[in-house]
């Protein structure tokens, strides 16, 4: 026996267990391995608040870990978290396309309402705004089972000079972040050639439509573009 009590179908595990899970889910989506010590960073919590509930969350099978290993959910455990980020994505774009809140301070209230609206009322969601594809952010919203459509897609880092492409996603929660991107109109469809890249972590120089501006490297490490091709070079405009 190793002590773990195993998924219960359709329980529900409260809002700090869903946020966790959520958290391990984006980490993970972003890329690399997820640590404790990376956890108690994303999560603002202490090594040992984190470790114990991982070890809870790994006990009710939601969570894959050994000691000193790599934190990831499981089969279950990406169902659980991809079906929660499911409601939060179209209570975004709910808010967003239908109640006046602009997108960069619809996060708040997305994240309270999607521990306890019902799979019901998801279900109707999706059906009124017409089964949406992606939140206001660019997000893939995932299906009913909690499974997201794989896109490829790369950071803005990592483009090279001269290369065209188009924003996907605006991977960040801070607000103000959100609303500059807002205000400069560099939002999920927009498309943009990049001019320059200071070199030691400088700036980003953005030309969209006639319009340039620049763009801190950290903010540009937000945001995810898929490239579009140089017909008439045959590169794809990265590095």
């Amino acid at each position: 026996m190793d002590g773990r009590l195993g998924v219960i179908k359709g329980e529900t595990l409260g809002e700090s267990n869903d946020m966790y899970l959520l958290t391990v889910f984006r980490l993970v989506e972003r890329g690399g391995e997820v640590s404790i010590s990376h956890l108690a960073e994303a999560t603002g919590h202490s090594m040992s608040t984190v470790s114990e509930k991982v070890r809870r969350l790994t006990r009710r099978g939601y969570l894959l870990h050994e000691w000193r290993g790599a934190v990831t959910l499981s089969a279950e455990g990406w169902r659980y978290a991809g079906r929660l980020l499911r409601k939060r994505r179209l209570i975004e774009t709910f808010l967003v396309c239908q109640a006046g809140y602009n997108v960069y301070d619809v996060h708040v209230d997305a994240c309270r309402l999607e521990h306890v609206i019902s799979d019901r009322l998801t279900d109707a969601l999706e059906r009124m705004l017409d089964y949406p594809r992606h939140d206001p952010h660019g997000h893939p919203i995932p299906d009913k089972e909690g499974v997201i459509s794989a896109a490829y897609t790369v950071s803005l880092t990592v483009l090279d000079e001269g290369c065209h492409a188009e924003v996907v996603s605006l991977n960040s929660e801070d607000m103000e972040r959100l609303k500059y991107l807002d205000e400069l109109g560099f939002s999920p469809g927009v498309t943009f050639r990049l001019l320059h890249k200071a070199p030691f972590d400088g700036p980003l120089t953005i030309d969209m439509n006639g319009y340039c501006f620049s763009l801190a490297l950290s903010l540009a490490s937000s945001i995810d573009v898929v490239v579009q091709k140089d017909l008439s070079s045959g590169t794809n405009g990265m590095s």
